[in-house]
């Protein structure tokens, strides 16, 4: 049948139709007169000095330059732009704006190209005002990659304003100079100031063998990793900024007959800035991850030597030394996680999104040691998941603290039935009866701390376990653990003070001060108050005081406690289980301590004996 349905568009435009059909597509490619002339690439990967958004830049000009200048920066690695690739044909790109340049070596530099691993970074003539550097890495066409680029050294002697090297990792590229210790020359050293320095990830592993695995020849055991920003001769004018990705620092003994247990107290990743340090924002600090499937089908480097068949990184030894899962309980938390250092005059901001393992904050070499080892001040410290054999050593005032996930790691640290099953390698520091968090400051404004884990109850009569549907356990869940086997202490006084969760083995003190403590000394020695307090847990041999010194055999609750002039305000639902737990202090006892106690229930009740502040 035909259709009735007429078109809406008129008919002269209708009667063309058939008329450009006829018509070809040109074959201008084809016609050239090289058709099938090989791409070249004209374009990298530049961005903005200050808004880091990319900008379109093509390579004619620097062309253009070498065809008449032997020494142009597109025939040499010193210039504005550089540009180069590794081994993984992952490239790289570093743009200078404003005065100054950069010079770049690789770990080959004798072949003219840079086509390897980057060992030097240096910035030469830079303003410490007006000079900014971007860089950005492209992942590579050739082979599957993260996109990361390693580099060993970044050196400017004078001052840079901004230096972001997106998707660079600081490591090891090079072997040291003969006779050093691996990492001697590895770092970051900007001895002239930086405003902000942003860069991925820091991979180290460290081996503290003092005999070479295969030879048994004598070796110097591998040296930190350091960061360091100014000259201790020279004041900084600028507070640097530091952001990054992650630090992965683990510590090995390629010689060791037996799994390593004890912790790593020496220092392997160094930040070192010689004034104030603005803010330190990272995503985490941890031992590395056991090697992902793609790098052991490739082979990997690990302590016993590589594994599997050659990889493209074959002689670099950042990648994981943990081989696989099945070899994890090798590397135990406690045992194989270096410790991360943050020195400084004083912090202004102190901030993790994710967890922290073995990591401190202070201003000499050993935190902790006397009055003169601490910040002057931090301001502000949040940790976004749990931070475990945490240090933050102040002789100052701390603006505000937050765990998001808890002080100390609660795993494996408990002897009931749901603890068991853990390996034991995946323990935090508590379970191995050592600390999990230290803070020491002369006053605390407010606190923060949420649980780290939850625990889950049913029901005790077992018709109700499943209430909703058959074959389905029906779990009420609460918080878990806030506080293990840590210290929270002030001098002076703390605010605002709230704790979600259980609080096991630690203590919340006023009125202490830390170093004539660690001098062994009375620590409780001066006016206090701790509040207002609004704690939503139980205390398991969990103590919070204000200027009070525990009685005989260091006992909370003991009728021979002293209670000084200090005072408790706020409230709490608080059962108190008294256990023979013992706190980082060494004291014993649970509950809320203070002269006064007011604002809601605070038990126990006071028993001890008061005396006048001349008297304390």
């Amino acid at each position: 049948m035909k259709s009735t349905k007429r078109s809406d568009r008129p008919d002269s435009n209708r009667l063309k139709l058939g008329s450009s059909l006829e018509a070809l597509e040109p074959r201008t490619v084809l016609s050239t007169v090289q058709p099938f002339t090989p791409w070249i690439p004209t374009d990298l990967p530049v961005y903005t000095a200050v808004t880091h958004k990319p900008i379109a830049f093509s390579i004619d000009g620097l062309v253009d330059q070498a065809r008449t200048n032997p020494q142009a920066q597109f025939l040499n690695s010193r210039g504005k732009i550089v540009s180069g690739k590794d081994r993984q044909r992952n490239e790289w790109t570093i743009t200078v704006h404003g005065p100054g340049s950069v010079l770049v070596t690789d770990s080959t530099p004798n072949d003219g190209i840079l086509d390897d691993n980057i060992d030097t970074i240096q910035l030469i003539g830079t303003d410490p005002n007006r000079t900014y550097v971007t860089a950005q890495t492209t992942a590579s066409a050739f082979t599957p990659t993260d996109g990361t680029v390693l580099f060993n050294k970044l050196v400017s002697t004078t001052g840079v304003k901004s230096i972001i090297l997106n998707g660079f990792t600081l490591t090891q590229t090079v072997a040291p100079p003969e006779g050093t210790a691996n990492n001697s020359d590895t770092g970051i050293f900007l001895t002239g100031g930086v405003g902000l320095l942003q860069f991925h990830n820091i991979l180290g592993t460290f081996d503290t063998a003092t005999s070479d695995l295969t030879t048994g020849a004598a070796r110097i055991p591998d040296g930190p990793i350091n960061i360091v920003i100014g000259d201790p001769s020279t004041r900084l004018k600028v507070a640097p900024t530091i952001r990054m990705d992650s630090i992965f620092n683990t510590v090995i003994d390629s010689t060791g007959a037996q799994v390593a247990t004890n912790p790593q107290v020496n220092p392997t990743v160094n930040f070192l800035v010689n004034g104030e340090l603005h803010g330190l924002e990272i995503v985490s600090s941890t031992q590395h991850p056991y090697v992902d499937p793609a790098q052991q089908l490739n082979g990997v480097q690990t302590i016993r030597g590589p594994v599997g068949g050659p990889t493209l990184r074959y002689t670099n030894p950042t990648l994981s030394p943990i081989a696989s899962a099945g070899t994890q309980n090798l590397f135990p938390i406690v045992g194989s996680t270096g410790r991360t250092a943050v020195r400084a005059t004083g912090i202004g901001q102190l901030k993790s999104k994710a967890g922290v393992t073995n990591v401190t904050a202070s201003r000499g070499a050993v935190p902790f040691q006397n009055g003169f080892s601490g910040l002057n001040h931090l301001k502000k410290a949040s940790f976004g998941a749990n931070a475990d054999a945490l240090g933050l050593d102040v002789n100052g005032r701390i603006g505000s603290l937050k765990f998001k996930k808890g002080l100390g790691s609660p795993v494996g640290d408990s002897a009931s039935a749901t603890q068991l099953g853990i390996p034991e390698g995946q323990t935090g520091y508590p379970a191995a009866g050592l600390q999990g968090g230290l803070v020491t400051a002369s006053r605390i404004g407010r606190l923060k701390v949420l649980a780290a884990n939850s625990n889950f109850q049913t029901a005790s009569n077992p018709d109700f376990v499943q209430l909703n549907r058959q074959g389905y356990t029906t779990y009420f869940a609460r918080p878990g653990n806030a506080l293990t086997s840590s210290a929270i202490v002030s001098s002076g006084s703390i605010g605002k003070t709230q704790v979600v969760g259980t609080t096991v083995n630690s203590e919340i003190k006023g009125g202490f001060h830390y170093p004539s403590f660690a001098a062994g000394l009375e620590g409780t020695r001066s006016r206090s108050k701790v509040g207002p307090v609004a704690i939503n847990g139980d205390l398991a041999s969990g103590v919070v005081s204000s200027t009070v010194r525990p009685g005989a055999n260091n006992v909370y609750g003991n009728v021979s406690q002293v209670a000084g002039p200090g005072q408790i305000r706020g409230h709490s639902n608080s059962t108190l289980y008294a256990t023979s737990g013992t706190t980082p202090l060494n004291n014993k006892g649970t509950g809320y301590f203070a002269r006064v106690k007011s604002g809601g229930y605070l038990p126990p009740p006071s028993i001890h004996r008061k005396v006048s502040s001349a008297q304390f």
